[in-house]
């Protein structure tokens, strides 16, 4: 709209990643470094992170488009994969279609795959983008993939980037072996206030603008900054609205009263404001107070199948038996859903199952944020999170109390198609339903309620 006003060839601050409008400051240099370097060095694993819009995806694309033909790469960034979903999709990268393959048969075509590759003298490389989303299961797929070798030397190499929670992922419990294999790790940070200026001047040079011509002065460096944090992708949002304004105006630059404009047209407040307001929603909606005990109730029909507190970072729910949770119904898919514990928080994410997961009746695109009372439904069967002060209660070893001859909800509210299952524990009473039984069946009971017989059930 704006371009041939102020003398553009092509839009300067477009939000799609383009490799020609990268601007290398010293912390994407360095990253783009150490990309290089795990490309040209056999045995390389190499982490890059960086805040949502820093600039990742345009650095990847600026790194392949600079590859010879001796590299062969698979990028995946679809990353809500299960294990054999992701070695399908690695596959497929390389031109090999095999999605009824099983998981043995698929690691035999890659490791046939790779050994040609590597008689052929070409370097593999496998980049993740988006790799905050990938579950503890494939990361330790991704893991014994670096380890593949040939003549000693490893036949791929891996470079991951993601968002700040994937380096939390790698130091999290379980994840040592992974972080033994990463060679190098690199966060990269948003554009210093000067870096910001040279960035905007940048854009609008490879844009098409003549040289000597400014359409943000100087003087507005500092305001812009207020607002983007040097955020590359927050810059060219803001940036663009404000020609947008400027055209409008029929500017020959942008002025202080245009950007004001473009400000208050997006509605934003200062970064500062918006991360302290982010921060403020998170408090309020979750996390519980130190030392209380989150845990997931898991029911079917008003039935309380099983109790499973959030030990540990991560847990999985699906039907095959190596899941945390185990659901044995074929219309719940092997690794189904994945509850991940960071702190005092939690959150769902749904491993691109067939029938989907939902919380509260929405569906769950990618990841969310759970609250004590959520519920998480999976087809037919409903799981409450919830928030205990003590450790006890409803878990395994005890007490079990209900004058029914059957595991029931203590309260229950069916609210538009959802099960509300009140905090109260389901327990059976021993000196009414029990009395009389054997200890084995006693036994049963307990264990049914306590969810250790749940994939029998």
């Amino acid at each position: 709209m704006y371009l041939e006003h102020f003398g553009l060839q092509d839009q300067p601050f477009r939000l799609t990643p383009d490799s020609r409008f990268l601007y290398l400051s010293e912390a994407h240099a360095q990253a783009k470094a150490y990309m290089e370097y795990t490309i040209w060095n056999r045995d390389s694993f190499v982490v890059i992170t960086g805040e949502i819009g820093s600039g990742k995806t345009t650095l990847i694309q600026k790194v392949l488009e600079e590859l010879d033909d001796n590299v062969v790469v698979a990028k995946i960034h679809q990353t809500q994969l299960a294990e054999v979903q992701f070695l399908q999709a690695l596959l497929a990268e390389f031109g090999i279609e095999a999605y009824n393959a099983r998981k043995v048969q698929l690691l035999k075509m890659l490791n046939r795959y790779l050994e040609e590759q590597n008689r052929a003298g070409r370097r593999v490389v496998l980049v993740v983008d988006e790799a905050q989303n990938l579950s503890p299961r494939v990361l330790e797929e991704v893991r014994l993939l670096s380890g593949l070798e040939t003549d000693r030397e490893a036949s791929i190499n891996v470079i991951l980037c993601g968002q700040p929670e994937l380096a939390r992922t790698l130091d999290g419990d379980g994840m040592e072996q992974l972080a033994q294999r990463v060679r190098l790790r690199f966060h990269l940070e948003a554009l210093a206030q000067k870096e910001m200026q040279d960035y905007i001047d940048h854009r609008l040079y490879m844009a098409g603008l003549s040289l000597g011509r400014s359409l943000f002065p100087k003087e507005l460096t500092e305001k812009i900054f207020e607002y983007t944090n040097g955020i590359p992708r927050l810059v060219n949002t803001l940036c663009d609205t404000a020609l947008t304004c400027a055209f409008v105006e029929e500017l020959n630059s942008v002025t202080i009263e245009a950007l004001e404009s473009a400000i208050k047209e997006l509605r934003w407040t200062t970064f500062s404001e918006r991360t302290q307001s982010k921060k403020k929603r998170r408090n309020r909606d979750q996390p519980p107070p130190p030392g209380q005990i989150a845990k997931l109730v898991l029911c079917e029909n008003k039935q309380v199948l099983g109790e499973y507190l959030l030990h540990k970072e991560s847990m999985t729910i699906g039907r095959n038996p190596d899941n945390d949770i185990c659901i044995d119904d074929s219309v719940v898919s092997s690794y189904h859903a994945r509850i991940l514990t960071q702190g005092d928080s939690s959150y769902v994410y749904d491993l691109n199952s067939t029938n989907g997961t939902f919380v509260n009746s929405r569906p769950v695109k990618k990841n969310r944020l759970l609250k004590h009372g959520d519920v998480i439904t999976i087809t037919k069967y409903k799981i409450k999170y919830t928030v205990d002060d003590t450790l006890g209660d409803g878990v395994e070893g005890a007490e079990p109390n209900v004058d029914t001859g059957e595991a029931s909800i203590s309260e229950a509210t069916i609210d538009a198609g959802e099960v509300t299952i009140d905090a109260g524990e389901a327990t059976i009473d021993a000196g009414e339903v029990l009395d009389g039984e054997s200890s084995e069946q006693r036994k049963m009971w307990r264990d049914t309620i306590n969810g250790r017989s749940l994939s029998s059930s």
